[in-house]
């Protein structure tokens, strides 16, 4: 088959971030789509204003123009300008692509709703793939999204709160989820969670399906050589805890681990916290790592390459995604369960359909601490049950979240809507 891929940024993992799981994903399913002799062909704006960025690779062709969607909202009113090119143009790009027998729409409501807008002029399906939760963006309140940023903070003392409105643009933001809902042919989920949510918001359930992420398991596998990767990591210490992730503290959690702690430490005085990741709350972060007195116990490794990821795992005892936000999926779960170990999660989102309470790790009340520390410290101190979980863990990655079995799933539903 012939595929149209439309993304509003693409390029190679070192292109793009190589720390990125979501993009490797991306990328390896339309790796997966040209091993299989389809032929795959990306419409992608420009990396930045100034760089035009790969024009194929892998046998994957990127047909490259120009704008790139900009969301920076210190460049309003620009970036609304930008906006508007960048849909006119992806429309016109799309429009010019000939026998093609599926279009696949990978996020970003701008582009979505650009082909939505011209659907009666398009031939083939129009698919689009949701990764994110939209429902609960619309939600969150200006405080959580700018709290912070200098210029909000001094914006909220003036009395101005309001006038941040206009920045986030909820109102043209709902606009291109309700004209996507309408006109895609299928939206694809990537989880039970999600696709609820959008049929909430107004989706055709008939329209709704499900395809969960997927990731390379002779990758991600047990190595089972953790002392020796301890010492390769420079990770010193008796039982390992990670976590991998953005450090945002009203999405990710990362602070409800830190607060978790100092009772995992007392049960457990050789255990350690290696945090892998970074963002704009690194300093609070780390203020909350003094305050806590937990310099010792906190190892912090910053950004590191997706493909590092399989070795700090594997050194680790348990991987904690203690999440508040509405996860519609969790990569770095199914990552940590392909490797072998137990995961702790939240009940956010969709975390509890991935991680079963019980077999392949627990799952904890959001923003609670103390279970969170509870079941910490349950898994490190029983190294039978920490087997047992683990291993339970990787063999329902393998069922269940495998590239060979997300294949098989995107193809039967792309046949399914040209039939």
């Amino acid at each position: 088959m012939k595929f149209c891929v439309v993304a509003y940024k693409f390029g190679t993992e070192k292109e793009i971030g190589e720390h990125l799981g979501t993009y490797h994903y991306f990328i390896e399913i339309l790796r997966r789509l040209v091993k299989a002799g389809d032929e795959v062909t990306v419409i992608a704006p420009y990396l930045t204003l100034t760089t035009k960025g790969n024009t194929g690779f892998d046998g994957i062709k990127i047909i490259r123009y120009w704008p790139p969607l900009v969301n920076k909202i210190w460049l309003f009113p620009l970036n609304r300008i930008i906006r508007y090119l960048y849909i006119k143009q992806t429309q016109r790009v799309v429009l010019a692509q000939k026998d093609t027998d599926a279009i696949i729409v990978w996020q970003a409501r701008e582009t979505g709703y650009a082909l939505c807008k011209i659907k009666e002029k398009l031939k083939p399906p129009v698919l689009f793939r949701q990764i994110t939760t939209w429902k609960w963006h619309f939600q969150r309140s200006d405080d959580e999204i700018f709290s912070g940023k200098a210029i909000y903070n001094i914006i909220k003392a003036l009395g101005l709160k309001n006038f941040f409105g206009i920045f986030t643009d909820r109102k043209n933001q709902q606009r291109f989820a309700k004209e996507i809902y309408a006109k895609a042919d299928k939206v694809i989920f990537v989880s039970n969670t999600a696709a609820g949510e959008g049929i909430e918001m107004g989706l055709d359930k008939i329209k709704s399906e499900i395809i969960p992420v997927a990731i390379e398991t002779e990758i991600f596998r047990p190595l089972n050589k953790k002392q020796e990767l301890k010492n390769q990591l420079k990770i010193k210490a008796g039982k390992v805890l990670l976590f991998i992730g953005r450090i945002n503290f009203a999405e990710k959690g990362i602070g409800v681990l830190l607060q978790a702690m100092p009772k995992v430490i007392a049960k457990i005085p050789d255990a350690k916290l290696v945090i892998i990741g970074a963002g704009g709350e690194e300093q609070k972060m780390k203020r909350i790592i003094s305050d806590l007195n937990l310099a010792e116990y906190v190892l912090l490794a910053g950004k590191q390459p997706f493909t590092r990821l399989p070795e700090y795992l594997n050194a680790s005892d348990v991987l904690i995604v203690p999440s508040l936000w509405m996860e519609t999926f969790g990569q770095v779960t199914i990552e940590g369960m392909a490797c072998g170990i137990p995961v702790i999660t939240s009940d956010a989102g969709a975390s509890p359909e991935i991680n079963v309470d019980g077999k392949t790790g627990f799952v904890t009340p959001a923003n609670n601490h103390e279970k969170l520390s509870e079941s910490v410290i349950r898994i490190l101190e029983d190294e039978v049950l920490q087997k047992n979980l683990g291993q339970q863990a990787r063999e329902r990655v393998i069922q269940n979240y495998s590239y060979d079995a997300v294949y098989k799933k995107l193809i039967n539903i792309i046949n399914n809507v040209r039939n």
